[in-house]
């Protein structure tokens, strides 16, 4: 992160909690803001009153999938523009590949090297972004998001 911007707020949704302190602490250590939770319903209950600059999600979570995390995230245009990490164990696949469809969102395999996830943050939140653009192409707007909308998404 450049000396010139405000420190980048993030939040990282991961179950396993050592790799959620590994993440935070290297987030901290760049001067990054960082609020930590450890599934899909706690990501998308503190978005909202978090405001975040880019998003860390791990696929595979209890509650709610990283996936679903996404299309919820994507659907609204509050968020519809905000730089999502996606990180997984998983074999890339089709699912994977839908949810990167709906734009702005990158994928790393875990195990991953930290400088690569710190030069995909970089990337991404130097990038211009608009702001409450529009939902992509796809996206369904569901308003607030709600438990029930969330568990009939695809996981």
């Amino acid at each position: 992160m450049s000396d010139d911007r405000r420190p980048t707020r993030i939040l990282v949704a991961e179950d396993d909690p050592a790799l959620r302190r590994l993440i935070d602490m290297l987030l901290t250590n760049q001067g990054h803001q960082v609020l930590t939770v450890c599934d899909g319903v706690d990501a998308l209950e503190s978005v909202g009153g978090w405001d975040p600059d880019a998003l860390i999600i791990d696929v595979m979570m209890p509650r709610l999938s990283g996936l679903s995390v996404c299309r919820e995230l994507r659907a609204q245009a509050r968020y519809a523009t905000v730089p999502i990490v996606l990180l997984t164990a998983r074999v890339f696949d089709e699912d994977i590949q839908e949810v990167m469809e709906l734009g702005g969102i990158d994928f790393m395999n875990k195990p991953f090297n930290p400088r690569e996830l710190m030069a995909v943050l970089d990337r991404v939140t130097a990038a211009p972004r608009p702001e409450g653009g529009p939902a992509p192409v796809g996206a369904t707007p569901h308003g607030p998001w709600s438990p029930s909308i969330g568990r009939s998404a695809r996981p």
